[in-house]
């Protein structure tokens, strides 16, 4: 195929909420592109603190903003996405970071290929974008098969499927049909299969990293509420439902089935019906032989008391403050490996 001579352009979507503390640092680098053919399409959904004022601070023609009423993150997106016009699309979080190269490299990599989607390299950071050590993936490569792509990430990387990841092109999105805007914690998961699936394949851009942002309080992806976890459920059964429908074999139900004992340890025992209704798809799905993850002690004690009573001991500790102490290892651990 000839390659393409233009410069398409790149509708970069950036939904905020309530985030004052750190939307210029990703506005910043969705400016400081070293690929120019942008529009920039921030959706303030609802935010209540100085969001829109900090946002205000930015003099630039490639920015547009859309307010609306608090809808969360995925209706956010989706309505970015419909007033948008570029060739391509590209989503940023509010609290993240892409460096200047990123939208050229991912550009290039799909540039014989249209109907591909483009990946990144990525890595966590605490404070300091400059401090982010992208991850080295099994899947730092091409994929002319997406559902293959999936299995790796999901039984060889971290499954990390943030939509953040890929350059879409827009009639790949219009298949995939973006965001399912019953969802929010986790609602990449569905979002991503669909698309991955929707696309004839992935490029791997190299030059290309995205910076996720950890610790910050409020976050979506910390959220543990009764929403959250519905979210979580349903996410689960839309994105094991398409990776069925796509292939009904015995690795693809193992994934499926892992993928739902994963959440059930994090419905036990505060969410009974959700764990129950967890727990039903992993027998129908053959059973899964995932374990609780965790420390020594955790290891040790687990096989003797079961992961259900370790569960429960680990709810009652949470009450009383542990949550906070396992959130100082972590932002420790991360910021060791930086």
């Amino acid at each position: 195929m000839k390659l393409q001579t233009s410069t398409p352009l790149v509708s970069m979507i950036v939904p905020v909420y309530n985030a004052e503390a750190c939307v210029d640092v990703a506005l910043s680098s969705a400016l400081n592109q070293t690929y120019k053919n942008v529009e920039i399409i921030i959706v303030d959904d609802g935010s209540s603190d100085g969001s829109l004022a900090r946002i205000g601070q930015f003099n630039d023609s490639r920015i547009r903003v859309i307010s609306q009423e608090n809808q969360g993150q995925s209706a956010a997106i989706n309505r970015g996405v419909a007033a948008s016009s570029g060739e391509y699309i590209k989503l940023i979080d509010a609290d993240d970071w892409i460096n200047p190269e990123h939208v050229a490299s991912q550009v290039a990599s799909v540039a014989e290929n249209s109907d591909c989607i483009a990946s990144c390299r990525w890595g966590y950071f605490w404070s300091d974008s400059a401090n982010t050590n992208p991850r080295d993936e099994v899947t730092n490569r091409d994929y002319d098969r997406p559902l293959e792509w999936i299995i790796d990430s999901l039984t060889k990387d971290e499954g990390m499927m943030g939509g953040w990841k890929w350059l879409i092109p827009r009639k790949v999105w219009d298949r995939g049909g973006g965001y399912d805007s019953r969802l929010s914690l986790n609602n990449d998961f569905h979002f991503s299969i669909a698309t991955l699936l929707a696309s004839q394949g992935v490029r791997f851009a190299e030059g290309a990293v995205y910076a996720y942002r950890k610790g910050l309080s409020g976050a979506l992806s910390t959220s543990y509420g009764r929403k959250a976890m519905e979210s979580a459920l349903l996410t689960t059964q839309l994105g094991v439902d398409l990776l069925l429908a796509q292939e009904g074999s015995a690795r693809i139900r193992r994934i499926a089935a892992d993928r739902f004992q994963s959440w059930l340890f994090r419905f036990y025992p505060d969410f009974p019906d959700l764990a129950a209704a967890a727990e039903c798809r992993i027998q129908e799905l053959g059973g899964s032989s995932l374990r609780l993850d965790g420390g020594a002690v955790l290891k040790l004690v687990q096989p003797i008391i079961g992961w259900k009573c370790v569960r429960r001991l680990q709810a009652l500790a949470y009450r009383w403050g542990w949550q906070k102490v396992l959130a100082m290892k972590a932002r420790k651990k991360l910021e060791s490996v930086q």
